[in-house]
């Protein structure tokens, strides 16, 4: 099933998404290997459990961790926030949920990045695009490689 997650206004150009790093999904890429790997490293031991006993314990750790690789695929690819030449949009895809939710650069009030714990020090941030509604509403986006050159190249706030 396709969905479209936001339509482009006349002359409006998208200019890129961002999304967290890669390397912040590689302990779900792990896990999930580790349950796709379980049945055929430990396939003995599971026949000498029994094989319906066994069977089944291999098919729920194959099961669980083939949809946990397409939820963790599916996060990355279709979740972040979609940078135009207009906006900022946020979108999120869960599982059961969908969001879409955009920010008019002409409504920004500042964009700032945000740093803490010991992902600062390998030069991990996120970025913080706050509105000047009364709501204080913002988007946030992140964790990302040196978020400060993703700052400098956002568009200039009006």
């Amino acid at each position: 099933m396709t969905r479209k997650f936001f339509t482009l206004e006349p002359e409006e150009e998208f200019l890129g998404v961002l999304r967290p790093s890669l390397w912040t999904l590689l302990p779900r890429i792990f896990a999930a290997l580790v349950l796709v790997a379980f049945p055929f490293a430990f396939w003995s031991s599971l026949l000498s459990a029994g094989l319906i006993f066994g069977g089944c314990i291999a098919a729920a750790s194959l099961f669980i961790g083939m949809r946990s690789l397409r939820d963790t695929r599916r996060s990355y690819l279709e979740n972040g926030v979609y940078i135009t030449s207009r906006r900022a949009i946020d979108v999120f895809a869960g599982r059961s949920a969908f969001r879409v939710t955009e920010i008019l650069w002409s409504d920004v009030d500042h964009i700032r990045v945000a740093r803490k714990g010991i992902s600062s020090m390998i030069g991990y941030g996120h970025v913080h695009i706050r509105g000047t509604n009364d709501d204080g509403f913002s988007l946030v986006a992140g964790p990302l490689w040196k978020p400060d050159l993703v700052v400098t190249a956002l568009p200039r706030v009006q």
